[in-house]
This record gives structure tokens, sequence and C-alpha cells, in this order.
């Protein structure tokens, strides 16, 4: 396997291979629990973004379009069978323009993306709004970050990386075509300061298929603090219908 992936429970007789993508800052284990939780059809192959964890040496992609190139090009040899994709944040919009370029290759089950506003509403791009810095959005989204920052050595190293990945997003231009053609679920959390369910919403747009929206008790990194209820949730979406097995 390439160092682009880790799978944080190997299940060789998955039905379902779900590809899933970090927010800004973020890395595979962010993953780990929703791949345990995850019934043994499903197995999750967590990417390993660069510049940060086991890929520390590897050079940050300069833009959206050059990382989403990269990550389909890695993910090519693994999408022979039925594949799904989750993003969370950032993760989502990668996650939707990969699914896009792998269309024509193979093109996925369904598609999961949370907590990114669409990019037609965006009035700059993602990240700090306002008189905020990078410090104080972060204690916005992550509950957590706190502890980490405390740490100059790891503050840093936090820091770097995220604007390496904010920055992705300085000159993106997105279209909607050509869409996606399979189910998309937008998930967003109650306490999300950063989107709102009906603006979520917006992402029907993304698929000829259709589109489903979920609320879950939670912030914006939705993929930890509504974990057990986004195992269900996706397990739910994911599920093959009845004789296509």
């Amino acid at each position: 396997m390439t160092d682009w992936f880790w799978v944080p429970v190997p299940r060789p007789n998955a039905v379902t291979r779900l590809f899933c993508f970090p927010h800004a800052g973020g890395d595979a284990p962010a993953f780990a629990d929703l791949g345990r939780a995850l019934p043994p059809d499903i197995e999750v192959w967590a990417v390993r973004m660069p510049g940060r964890g086991g890929r520390f040496t590897a050079p940050h992609a300069t833009d959206v379009d050059e990382l989403v190139h990269w990550v389909s090009a890695a993910m090519r040899p693994f999408v022979s069978g039925r594949y799904a994709l989750l993003g969370q944040s950032l993760g989502a919009l990668v996650a939707y323009n990969v699914g896009r370029e792998l269309s024509s290759l193979n093109p996925p089950a369904a598609c999961v993306l949370a907590a990114l506003l669409p990019p037609n509403h965006w009035h700059g791009p993602p990240g700090p709004t306002g008189s905020q810095d990078v410090v104080s959005f972060l204690r916005s989204i992550d509950d957590t970050v706190t502890e980490v920052l405390a740490h100059p050595d790891m503050r840093a190293l936090l820091l770097s990386v995220v604007r390496a990945d904010l920055n992705l997003c300085q000159d993106y231009l997105h279209q909607w075509e050509p869409p996606l053609n399979c189910p998309v679920l937008g998930l967003v959390g109650t306490d999300d300061p950063t989107v709102t369910g009906e603006q979520m919403t917006g992402w029907a747009r993304s698929t000829t298929g259709p589109f489903s929206m979920r609320v879950l008790s939670g912030g914006h990194l939705v993929v930890q603090t509504a974990a057990e209820t986004l195992a269900r949730t996706v397990a739910e979406f994911l599920r093959v219908p009845a004789g296509a097995a």
C-alpha cells in the first residue's frame, strides 16, 4: 500500500472501502474511532496528508487542484471495487473533487460531505474571518486544541500545517460541472460556527443523484464530536441496496 493511506482496522472482506479526508491541520488518526465503530462491511482508508505525521517530509500541495491530482493518482489502484468518500471541513472539498476526478475510472458509490460551506457561498476562503487570527479560529472550532497550543514546538508545527492547508483555497475557483453521479449526504454539527444546516443543503448541487442532510449534536469537527452517531449514520447511508451486493 502507498504511504498516502492508513487503515485503522483492516477488514479484507469489507464490501465498501471508505476513503476519509481530514480537516485543515488534521491527519489520518482523526478517523481512528470511526474506523473502529463502523460495521465489518466498511473499511476506513484514512488519507495521510503531506507535511505532517508519518508524511512530515512530503511537500505541501500549492493549491486544491494539485492536492486532488496527487490523491486521485494514489487512489487509482485501490478503487476497482465499491468505494465511498467522506470529507470533513476542508477535506469535504478535497473528497468531492477527488470523486469527480475518479468518476471516469469508477465513480464512488456515495459521498459524505461534512462541515463545509458550499463554495458558491464563500465570501473568502475557509478559515479565520473578520478580526480572527488562526489561533482564535482554531479555538472556535476545536475544544481540544488548547493543550496543543500550550506547547511551543507543537503550536508552531500545528499553525504551520493549518496555514498551509488553508492557503490551498486562496485561489480556488469552483465549478459545479461536472457533478457527481452518486448519493451525497451532507452533515453538520448543531454547534458548528462555520456553517448551518440550511447552508449545507447547498451541496445538493454537487450531484445528479439523491442528496440528504443530517444535523448531528456536536461542533465543527463532527467526526470527533459526534463519533457514535456519525458511525451509525454513515453505516446506514452506505448500506448496499438489497440485491445489489
